[in-house]
């Protein structure tokens, strides 16, 4: 039988607490986007709008519509925590592999409670199988460094990547790409920088994971003065530190492909690329 009192006493249990909280909170966001967007858009109540763009026809489309718009806010905050974290905690091998701050634990917290309410989303919203996968090796990697203890630098290092999703819950947002908003330049401009946010959060994954092995290497289990490992068990802390590289690389695949479609779109949106023509059908 699993012994769950390692999650319900202490730190962890605290810990459990926050994510509880967390996701009561995303859910807060997404009612709020529900009320406003009822009373405020009209796509939102119509199949298609006067401008003939299809508005959510279906509880899979307002789901969509909703944690879309949800997204920006707990994003945002995310970022704030993570940012924070790394700043407090880099200069030391004592900072990133032995300290939870207020920040690290929070952004870690909502990380993981935003990622398992995305994940009760897609069940409505008809997500494919690769967004499941994308937060359960999340949450797996969040999960292991918060319960832990250990290593929280890297996991707010790397979350770091969640930065993009802030411009891109305006661009797929359904209040701002079913108005007139969308013809605006602040729209565009939001686009760009969602681009530009993507190579400098996304790309430098591969660096992280890079510098995360240099600290494994140099003060890991073995060396003189061990620090750098997530668990003392030679055979376990292998398995984490083979986890890791597969969440880095496997969300790094997944960044290019979306930033192969992020850069298509911001091109048609900027005049430099032309849709191509529908097919005639005989």
């Amino acid at each position: 039988m699993i012994d769950l009192s390692y999650f319900t006493e202490g730190d962890n249990a605290a810990h459990i607490d926050l994510i509880v909280k967390y996701y009561g909170l995303c859910w807060i966001f997404h009612i709020i986007s529900a009320v406003i967007s009822q009373a405020s858009f009209p796509a939102y109540k119509e199949k298609v709008n006067k401008k003939g763009v299809k508005g959510p026809t279906s509880l899979a489309d307002k789901v969509n519509w909703d944690y879309t718009n949800a997204s920006i806010p707990y994003c945002a905050i995310i970022f704030y925590f993570y940012l924070a974290a790394v700043f407090e905690m880099k200069d030391t091998l004592e900072g990133r592999w032995t300290t939870q701050t207020f920040n690290s634990n929070h952004g870690i917290a909502l990380h993981i409670a935003s990622s398992l309410y995305e994940t009760t989303c897609y069940v409505f919203a008809n997500k494919g199988l690769v967004f499941y996968a994308h937060h359960v090796v999340t949450v797996g990697g969040c999960c292991s460094m918060l319960f832990n203890g250990r290593a929280s630098f890297w996991c707010c290092l790397l979350g770091l990547v969640e930065g993009t999703n802030i411009p891109l819950g305006f661009v797929l947002g359904g209040p701002f790409r079913t108005t007139s908003f969308k013809d605006t330049l602040i729209y565009k401009i939001n686009g760009i920088l969602l681009w530009v946010m993507y190579i400098i959060l996304r790309g430098p994954v591969v660096f992280a994971l890079l510098y995360l092995q240099n600290d494994i290497k140099e003060h890991g289990l073995g060396t003189k003065n061990p620090i750098a490992y997530m668990f003392t068990d030679e055979k376990l802390n292998l398995i984490w530190n083979g986890y890791m590289w597969v969440i880095g690389l496997f969300l790094w695949g997944l960044s290019i492909v979306w930033f192969t479609q992020i850069t298509n779109g911001m091109l048609k949106a900027l005049g430099l690329k032309k849709s191509k023509p529908a097919k005639k059908i005989a």
